[in-house]
């Protein structure tokens, strides 16, 4: 009988100590957008010294207070965890990588035609969205990349100016046609991205030749390439090379390096594939003084990312 009862006054202890805690509240999912550009989405709790650990699902990663550019909720609707990477592909939960795609309001678009064309035909099916930048202090390139007249340029070809001229060219019959557009406005700027939106202002909703993008991913080493632009002023200059590596780093980032002569006045101007789609946005930035055969442009990929995200760097 002793026993019973002791028996069963250990049981009752043990219920008693297993019975349920406290609910603790799960984190709430968030978008994490760092400053270099580069965002994470999944719960978010708070550590030390301001950091946030973002579970992935995958794994759990820990970003400093001081690389933090933006916080914004997620809604309990919104995508699978997955981690938005800086070239523009996007790692979801389930460990595949796919590329980034954009809902129908997406300011670019791909190319429909993957037929490779003669270098004549290639830029003459081009040319007319590739158009000059000039600011009080610098001139550089830039290219339309939708019919209402978004374009894409370097940042430090607008870098500390409101006052922005770009002139558009347009086959004519008697050659080209040079319209000029002073109400220009910048929607985003990403300094570590060396990336400008703008915006052509226009008041009877004018429409625009624009390019497609290309794929970072897709192109190979020994690839033909070529860029138009406005080199040391010269406008609507044409030069080609071939892709010498699909990924340079340099200073932290990585650049499509090729051999197409590029000179200050090229600065955010496109750099083509045969297809006519645009890889890269050619930055002189980076380029040594007295180097030959040395090019280097940013990947479309994270161009991609920075206009998907562009309310991040408005």
């Amino acid at each position: 009988m002793i026993s019973a009862c002791l028996a069963w006054s250990f049981l009752l202890q043990a219920a008693s100590a297993e019975s349920p805690a406290e609910p603790t509240v799960a984190p709430a999912a968030e978008r994490v957008v760092l400053r270099s550009g580069v965002a994470f989405e999944g719960p978010v709790s708070a550590g030390e010294e301001g950091a946030l650990s973002i579970d992935l699902g995958f794994d759990v990663v820990v970003v400093p207070a001081a690389e933090i550019e933006s916080r914004s909720p997620l809604s309990p609707t919104d995508a699978p965890v997955e981690l938005i990477l800086d070239d523009g592909a996007r790692e979801v939960d389930d460990g595949a990588v796919r590329p980034s795609r954009a809902g129908p309001e997406r300011l670019w678009r791909e190319a429909d035609d993957a037929t490779v064309l003669a270098l004549d035909d290639a830029v003459r099916a081009v040319g007319e969205a590739v158009v000059l930048v000039r600011t009080p202090v610098s001139l550089g390139s830039g290219f339309v990349i939708h019919p209402e007249g978004y374009l894409v340029t370097n940042d430090h070809v607008v870098e500390g100016s409101n006052e922005l001229t770009v002139i558009v060219f347009r086959q004519a019959t008697d050659g080209l046609a040079k319209d000029e557009y002073k109400k220009v406005r910048i929607v985003a700027t990403a300094e570590l991205l060396d990336l400008a939106l703008l915006k052509l202002e226009t008041e009877d909703d004018e429409r625009f030749v624009s390019v497609p993008l290309g794929d970072s991913h897709a192109v190979e080493q020994g690839e033909p390439v070529f860029a138009v632009g406005n080199p040391m002023g010269l406008e609507r200059s044409l030069s080609e090379g071939i892709v010498g590596l699909r990924s340079r780093l340099l200073s932290g980032q990585s650049y499509v390096q090729t051999t197409a002569a590029l000179s200050p006045g090229n600065s955010g101007g496109p750099l083509f594939d045969r297809r006519g789609a645009v890889i890269g946005v050619n930055s002189l930035k980076i380029v040594a003084q007295g180097a030959e055969g040395l090019s280097f442009s940013i990947p479309v990929n994270r161009v991609k990312a920075f206009l998907d995200d562009q309310e991040a760097y408005a």
